[in-house]
């Protein structure tokens, strides 16, 4: 008797595993087709607004299912007309594609995916961050409450090529604004309160060395 209902207990524990891993499968089937799915609607979402920015001087275009943001131009220097295609096909990770416009057709110039993403909390901010007079892109991938702080990442684009240039050291540095005077790039650090109720930061002057950015200088500030 005690043989049997092992037996059985076993039995039930094979159909239970069996069931799970079926349940898995299919989760895992249903997550992928609709990657794929997103994935194809970006595709040709980001194929008919080329075509129509072709005949626009500026056009700007966002979504929030999937997650899509579009935006072209004279975006990034005065002299070129590019767009900047952002999607988000797995809902975790962004991939950032970069065209140029040519003989009045877009080119693919240079794309980079699996990004850390948070569409939320989601910002582009095109400027000069190491001030060779080509603009470039720092796409927001977090804001802290209270003392807000910007976290996120910093394409450096070479101004013949257009070619990314990933920069992770900028990951851990927030709020970052460059000065243009000083060629720094000027980040900010909080602290909490001190007993006044009052921000407590630190001010972190970073500059370019050997292509990449360098805390060279750190005050602390109080901030009501």
């Amino acid at each position: 008797m005690q043989k049997l209902a092992i037996f059985i207990i076993g039995l039930i524990f094979i159909s239970c595993n069996q069931v799970s891993t079926k349940r898995e499968k299919t989760a895992n089937s249903d997550s992928l087709t609709l990657e794929r799915t997103n994935i194809k609607a970006l595709r040709d979402s980001t194929n008919r607004l080329l075509d129509v920015a072709t005949t626009k001087d500026t056009m700007e275009f966002q979504s929030s299912e999937p997650f899509m943001f579009f935006k072209s131009g004279n975006i990034l220097s005065s002299t070129q007309k590019n767009a900047i295609v952002i999607v988000c096909p797995t809902d975790t990770t962004y991939a950032v594609r970069l065209y140029s416009l040519r003989n009045n057709s877009w080119e693919l110039v240079d794309s980079i995916s699996n990004l850390d993403a948070f569409p939320s909390q989601f910002e582009l901010t095109l400027d000069d961050y190491n001030f060779d007079k080509q603009k470039d892109i720092y796409i927001q991938t977090s804001a802290s409450q209270g003392w807000s702080l910007s976290r996120g990442h910093l394409f450096i684009i070479d101004p013949v090529t257009k070619k990314f240039a990933r920069h992770e050291e900028a990951r851990n540095l927030a709020n970052m604004k460059p000065d243009p005077k000083t060629e720094t790039v000027v980040s900010e650090l909080w602290n909490g309160y001190n007993d006044k109720n009052q921000h407590q930061l630190t001010i972190l002057t970073n500059k370019w060395v050997n292509g990449k950015l360098k805390t060279i200088k750190q005050k602390n500030v109080t901030v009501k």
